[in-house]
């Protein structure tokens, strides 16, 4: 699994020469580039057929993503959780996991914070804040602890569990959303207004731009620390080689169920920065695609620190820079949509060898219940 991470990882010899890391580094970086530049290219064209001009297009995007406080706000807010989630996804995916249940795992996280912050919800804010992340990230491990058993014991493959539990938080919020947790005088599903003392407040008044984005900083340099520490480079070796690590003493089981928890929390501490900071309560679509698209910033980032801080930024620019071009100019915010999937695509065949590669070991293993790992 180590090779297909842009620039190299931990996993690497350390008798390595430096100028071929770099040479690495400066290859992949290129190259990414193209994708990036040929899905542009390919996103003008689709638009010069549809009728617009791909420079008024293109311009109105840049500014709705980078042209004001409150655009800049816009797109980290939107890539702050895009950021926390590939994270927590790159930790599985370098230890040879694939988990895609963030998306019920952020759900997960942000019943879990606001029930904490509804039991706090007569504390002091220094006291209930933390209560409710902690609360969200609990939730979210929870919510991953049982495919994580199933796979470090009974090889259940995670993709398959993770996605079922994916399903099962979708049926739980709309349940909670639609009884129990519901004002009695809300019309839609929601709950009630995220307790006052656990908001995490704007930075810049006028702007989305709230104090959860900071958490996405704090997590990128715990995963810095991660990836230099001995504990993550034993979690990479097990990802490259498993008998290997195990032969050196290291417990596949405990690499498994940590990775796993690992993710879990990450995604439910954004279950509880979208519930206590973007929006303030609760909704059924509380988690968008957030767990979906961070699973692609986490692979297309390479499950590097850099390369998903990159990868977030520009799901979060598109994102935010697409809705923008549609109010100021009338220009669908489908295009960018549309340009998202050609990045996905370029960005496909870019990594298609190492897509390829995974593919196979992941199929190679693919059963619903396989022997129990010793």
């Amino acid at each position: 699994m180590a090779e297909t991470f842009i620039g190299g990882n931990v996993g690497d010899a350390p008798s390595e020469p430096l100028e071929d890391e770099g040479r690495k580094l400066t290859t992949s970086l290129s190259t990414s580039c193209i994708a990036v530049l040929m899905a542009i290219v390919l996103g003008g064209l689709i638009m010069l057929m549809s009728g617009e001009n791909p420079l008024t297009a293109y311009t109105a995007m840049v500014d709705g993503a980078f042209g004001s406080e409150f655009a800049l706000g816009e797109t980290l807010s939107r890539a702050a959780p895009l950021a926390i989630v590939g994270y927590g996804t790159a930790v599985a995916l370098r230890a040879g996991l694939i988990t895609i249940g963030a998306q019920g795992q952020v759900v997960a996280g942000a019943i879990g914070a606001l029930v904490t912050a509804q039991l706090f919800e007569s504390g002091p804010s220094a006291v209930a804040i933390p209560a409710a992340a902690l609360g969200g990230a609990l939730f979210g491990m929870a919510w991953v602890l049982i495919p994580a058993l199933l796979r470090a014991h009974f090889n259940v493959n995670e993709i398959l569990s993770t996605l079922l539990f994916t399903e099962f938080a979708a049926l739980l919020i709309e349940y909670l959303l639609n009884n129990p947790l519901k004002p009695p005088t809300a019309i839609t599903p929601q709950s009630d207004p995220y307790p006052a003392n656990g908001v995490l407040g704007l930075v810049i008044d006028g702007t989305r731009f709230h104090a959860g984005v900071f958490v996405a900083v704090a997590i990128g340099l715990l995963f810095v620390w991660w990836v230099r520490s001995d504990r993550g480079f034993s979690y990479d070796l097990y990802g490259e080689n498993p008998s290997l690590a195990q032969s050196l003493g290291i417990s596949g089981n405990r690499v498994i169920i940590n990775s796993l928890l690992i993710s879990g929390a990450t995604a439910g501490l954004v279950g509880w920065i979208q519930a206590a900071g973007l929006l303030q309560r609760v909704y059924v679509q509380i988690a968008s695609d957030i767990g979906f698209f961070g699973l692609v910033v986490a692979f297309l980032g390479g499950a590097t620190p850099g390369g998903v801080l990159v990868a977030a930024l520009l799901f979060g620019a598109l994102q935010s820079g697409g809705l923008a071009m549609q109010s100021s100019e009338g220009i669908p915010a489908s295009l960018s949509d549309i340009i998202q999937a050609l990045l996905l695509l370029g960005f496909s065949i870019r990594y298609a060898p190492q897509i390829i590669r995974l593919t196979r070991g992941v199929m190679a293993n693919f059963t619903l219940i396989g022997k129990r790992r010793t």
